[in-house]
């Protein structure tokens, strides 16, 4: 069939039902992957330097079709050399400078396929190439893909402007590079900064080296300048892996593509001429086949004279260039000879390697050019490095420093051995504080400390049980000691600073941690002796969530009425497995009894739920095999089921609640009382397995109930009872009169604009973890995309904020929020004589309406649907990303490897 006659049954087709939107010829023009790139950097022709653009087509092409798509680039050049290259890669013969070549479509692989069709690539400018899409003999073909092949000219964002000659792909503008492309080869910064006591001992905080380009870290030399003359560095330093430096030490870590570096590729040299001044020589061959950053943390250094005194400690960092070391002569046993540098030396690390091994040998003659420090240290300084000032380090009065040795990474509510520990070291550095000096209270924030009976001996527990106390262990400069915990504060432990001496300037303390179940963000310990002067704090770990709790429908009743089968509470596990077989979920109302509810569960979760003594328990029968969620809908009150007028809170308790589970806005969970497991340690002949087991026993759970909702956490209003209404009494409804005849309805103006974007400013939107950038711009947000069932969802109200878009306005650009009577929460996004958007929740479908510049009103367009609906999560509403975005007038891509939504309406 030809295309026209396809077009032409489509067009009709959509003529029949006029209440039917037209459909949309385009689909989707994407790209693989973005990059890091480099100004005049070749891309197309390494493995991993690889993007392959693929065309989604909704009318499938046949042999006998073909379709012509235009591209130009934005800072990048198919540079004849390079299409030549191209050509000749995909089979083309043709000798000297190519035009055009004919390629097998790559289909949905990275291998040509001709029996999915061809695509003939014809080079029209520097930046411009024409495609044709042709399709196969023996199938229709809907999707086409190609590599790209071309050169980086210039700094900025890298892009591709795409458009078809018939409009069957929609004019869009796909983004190349990963930020914007550069000059520099390497990037410098300082990430923290340590304290250097006013005695001058001290280290300086962490730098971090980051390739742009892969193995350009490889034989560089990195000079570090103490802009102070307080402070000077330690001569004989070494390098680390470990976490644990002594004053000789300091810390090397590598990632991404440098992770495998290792602290001997790492040497730090100390200036001989000026001691403010060192050098970090990397070794000529890193191992990196991709990009990476190393970090260097803890640099040592020392008073200069013994005066120093408080304040900031600028850091100078910059790339050396030894390029000239090449020119300067040696003179051996006093004769003159016109002996250069040895040959070989290639990299600038070789050549001052080579200096600082054979220093004594470069000394001053008289007819001859000496090698000094002096000159090393003016060196040029490299174009390929963008040189970096900054703070590096504070000295501050002599006070204890407390520095974190191991961190931990929980999921909250979850014990595992290996991400739980924390290690710290508090530091004394005039040693008066740590020496036999009373109590030290350990407060954390975030987490409470872990009961620790799975090292303990029973009888040791049961010697001092007691049902509102539990044990943990604190190891105090490498000695086990057994802690004893209140319940009511188990982020509170007391140790006793025993057995220390003067000479001691050091405590090392390490313990175990569980993160509050709905907690997510840093764990914070505070110390504070009763002698010290005041407390230290530090960050040691982090807490994530492994499940959400959202309410979907709240109950809302009349009082005298009877109350039918209502409301609904999902519960969504972030990760796959975070409930365990046999972990158990308690609910109960206040004041209220359970008769019965609806309870399901997905991704190959398997639950049982009854009610027992007026609570619905639900218990995990098979884990999940990707992150599932349970619903509890259907909830049925016991009894008459009238609901007398108040208030009434929702509990949710239990041991997999207790394990894995999350806040929505209650404050209890950020304390809770959580220790783990139930411990009525009072009747420990029929419950002590079930303490160290960790085990609810639901055959006793009237026996468990009060421990269970220990650490329960509150849905608060959950269920709402009201007296209704009265109506008022309506006045008398007058006769009608005849309205005149409306006269035809006329056409509203494009309300998009000539540029599609609705009024609003041309915009490059990057949403990603709790951050968003506006044209490269980093903008505060509140909320992070979410995957819900495989639906990429935006907070709603943070996108209306980088817009420009106010609350609550009367005139202009505004978004509103009400809730209607049943609770459905309502956004509405209003720009201004163009196009009204109302958003609700649990509903998938966004209502549309576009101002009638004639009529002076906003006339429903029809809907958008989408795969979830709306929801609100901690107290944000999330709207699906797609259909948002292309309500705004907006191009909406998701980039999966960093987890960012990108709205562009460019």
């Amino acid at each position: 069939m030809k295309l026209r006659q396809k077009l032409a049954m489509v067009l009709a087709a959509a003529m029949i039902t006029t209440s039917m939107p037209m459909m949309t010829l385009a689909n989707s023009t994407r790209i693989d992957k973005t990059l890091v790139l480099k100004d005049e950097m070749e891309v197309g022709l390494e493995s991993n330097l690889k993007q392959y653009l693929t065309f989604e087509v909704d009318i499938k092409i046949s042999a006998e079709d073909s379709m012509e798509v235009y591209l130009e680039g934005d800072n990048i050049e198919f540079e004849q050399n390079l299409f030549n290259e191209w050509a000749r890669e995909e089979g083309s013969t043709v000798s000297g400078d190519i035009t055009e070549f004919t390629m097998g479509n790559y289909h949905e692989g990275t291998v040509a396929d001709n029996a999915k069709g061809t695509i003939k690539v014809r080079r029209t400018d520097d930046n411009k190439l024409k495609l044709t899409l042709t399709g196969s003999d023996t199938e229709y073909i809907d999707q086409f893909r190609l590599p790209l092949i071309y050169k980086v000219t210039d700094t900025g964002m890298a892009k591709l402007k795409i458009q078809s000659g018939d409009g069957r792909i929609k004019e869009t503008t796909i983004t190349l590079s990963k930020g914007e492309v550069g000059d520099k080869d390497l990037v410098a910064e300082i990430l923290d900064t340590d304290v250097i006591s006013t005695e001058g001992r001290g280290k300086l905080g962490k730098i971090k080296i980051k390739e742009i380009i892969e193995k350009t870290l490889s034989g560089k030399v990195i000079k570090i300048t103490l802009n102070s003359s307080a402070v000077i560095f330690k001569e004989e330093q070494t390098g680390l892996s470990d976490d644990n430096p002594n004053d000789e030490e300091f810390i090397v870590d590598g990632y991404l593509g440098l992770s495998s570096v290792t602290p001997d590729k790492v040497k730090f040299v100390r200036s001989d001429e000026d001691h403010t001044v060192g050098y970090l020589i990397f070794d000529k061959d890193l191992g990196n086949n991709a990009p990476g950053e190393v970090t260097i943390e803890g640099l040592n250094v020392e008073d200069a004279d013994g005066d120093v005194s408080t304040g900031e400690v600028d850091v100078t960092i910059e790339l050396m260039d030894f390029a000239a070391m090449d020119a300067f002569e040696l003179d051996k046993d006093g004769d003159f000879v016109n002996t250069k540098l040895p040959s070989g030396l290639n990299t600038d690390a070789e050549k001052f390697n080579y200096f600082i091994e054979n220093e004594s040998a470069f000394e001053k003659f008289e007819d001859g050019y000496d090698l000094v420090w002096d000159d090393i240290d003016t060196a040029d300084v490299s174009d390929d490095m963008e040189e970096v000032e900054d703070v590096g380090a504070k000295i501050e009065e002599d006070t204890l420093i407390i520095s974190v040795e191991e961190d931990a990474k929980t999921i909250g509510g979850k014990w595992d051995e290996d991400s739980n520990e924390v290690k710290i070291k508090i530091t004394d550095p005039t040693r008066e504080f740590l020496k036999d000096n009373g109590k030290v209270e350990l407060t954390l924030e975030g987490a409470i400390f872990a009961p620790m009976t799975h090292e303990l001996k029973k009888d040791e527990i049961k010697e001092f049980a007691d049902e509102d106390e539990f044990f943990t262990e604190i190891e105090i400069d490498e000695i086990k000691t057994i802690i004893k915990i209140d319940e009511r504060n188990p982020n509170v432990a007391e140790i006793e600073l025993d057995g220390l001496d003067e000479n001691d300037s050091e405590l090392e303390l390490a313990f175990y941690v569980i993160g509050n179940p709905g907690f997510d963000g840093d764990i914070k310990l505070t110390a504070d002796g009763n002698k010290w002067d005041e407390p230290i704090s530090a960050v040691v770990g982090q807490v994530t969530k492994p499940v959400d709790i959202n309410v979907i429908q709240a109950i809302t009743v009349f009082e005298n009425e009877k109350a039918q089968a209502d409301g609904m509470v999902i519960i969504s596990e972030t990760d796959e497995k975070m409930f365990e077989v046999n972990d158990v979920i308690v609910i109960k109302f206040e004041d209220l009894d359970i008769e019965d509810a609806t309870v399901l569960a997905d991704k190959g979760m398997e639950v049982d739920s009854k009610v027992s003594d007026g609570h619905l328990l639900i218990q995990v029968q098979r884990k999940s095999t990707a992150p599932a969620i349970i619903k509890i809908s259907d909830i049925k009150i016991e009894g008459t089921g009238y609901i007398p007028l108040g208030e009434y809170n929702a509990y949710i308790g239990g041991q997999g609640i207790h394990k894995a589970n999350t806040f929505i806005n209650f404050d209890a969970s950020k304390s809770s009382k959580l220790v783990g497991r139930p411990d009525v340690a009072d009747d420990w002949e029929d419950d002590e397995d079930d303490y160290f087991n960790n085990e609810l026993n639901l055959e006793d759970y009237t026996e468990d109930k009060e421990e269970i909702f220990a650490a329960a956490f509150s849905l608060e209003s959950f269920i709402t009872s009201t007296r209704p209404v009265k109506p008022d009494v309506a006045p008398p409804i007058p006769a009608p009169t005849p309205e005149p005849e409306p006269e035809p309805e006329p056409q509203p103006d494009d309300v998009a604009g000539e540029d599609g974007n609705y009024g609003l400013v041309d915009a490059y939107i990057e949403i990603y973890d709790g951050k968003a950038a506006l044209n490269g711009v980093e903008v505060d947000v509140n909320t992070a995309p979410r995957n819900i069932n495989g639906t990429t969802m935006v907070g709603v109200a943070d996108l209306a904020t980088i817009l420009g878009i106010p609350r609550d306005k009367e005139y202009g650009n505004t978004l509103t929020y009400h809730q209607e009577a049943d609770g459905t929460g309502v956004v509405t996004i209003r720009l201004e004589n163009r196009r009204t958007i109302e958003i609700k929740t649990g509903s998938n479908k966004l209502a549309l309406a576009d101002f009638n510049s004639l009529t002076n009103t906003y006339k429903s367009i029809g809907e958008l649907v989408a795969a979830q609906p709306a929801q609100v999560i901690n107290g944000r509403m999330f709207v699906p990303m797609r259909q948002i975005g292309e309500a705004l007038g907006f191009n909406v891509s998701w980039d999966s490897a960093t987890q960012t939504a990108i709205f562009n309406n460019m």
